[in-house]
């Protein structure tokens, strides 16, 4: 019989989606004060694989992903989404304030995830057969897999996870990551 063993804490990092410099900034401002430090952020780039999201955002949005210094446990993921939800909410209303109530109502997608040695997963609110139910409305999605010495998409894996921007950003988690655990494991 298999013995149960706890998980190792994961790399937490956060795609962010908006319309310009500035609403990065602000979720990258705010994702700081409530996750801690950012250790690493990736190129900010044009964000052209869909037209899903210009109803709520508008057009030309801009990527970027955040990875954080802090480790936490995966199965955080859950009070992680609804927390940034919350968050995508207030950034909402402080920029129509800011606008004088003009402007998008969403100017910012904050998309929790995290990175293990051999994965990278994302959470998200919306359902479907590649995804687990964790628990509140939140699901998780492997998103992306190591095989080979790289960053492998599976046939659901968004399109700008399949960048070499996204590549290269989760590559540069994956071995902080990697030196975290190794300084955990040489501390016991």
């Amino acid at each position: 019989m298999a013995v149960a063993v706890a998980a190792m804490p994961v790399c937490r990092f956060a795609g962010l989606l908006a319309g310009s410099e500035e609403e990065l900034a602000a979720a990258r401002g705010e994702l700081e004060q409530w996750y801690g430090k950012i250790d690493d952020v990736s190129e900010v780039i044009p964000f052209t694989f869909t037209r899903y999201y210009e109803d709520e955002m508008g057009a030309g949005l801009l990527r970027q992903w955040v990875r954080f210094a802090g480790l936490f446990g995966s199965e955080q993921l859950v009070k992680c989404k609804l927390e940034t939800n919350r968050l995508e909410v207030q950034l909402a209303k402080e920029f129509r304030e800011k606008n004088g109530g003009v402007g998008v109502s969403r100017p910012i997608n904050i998309d929790p995830g995290y990175v293990h040695r051999y994965k990278v997963v994302l959470a998200t609110t919306k359902d479907h057969s590649h995804r687990v139910y964790m628990d509140e409305g939140i699901y998780a999605e492997v998103t992306l897999h190591w095989s080979q010495n790289v960053w492998t998409p599976w046939p659901w894996t968004y399109a700008d996870h399949r960048t070499k921007e996204a590549g290269e950003f989760f590559t540069r988690a994956r071995t902080a990551y990697l030196e975290q655990l190794q300084t955990i494991v040489r501390g016991r």
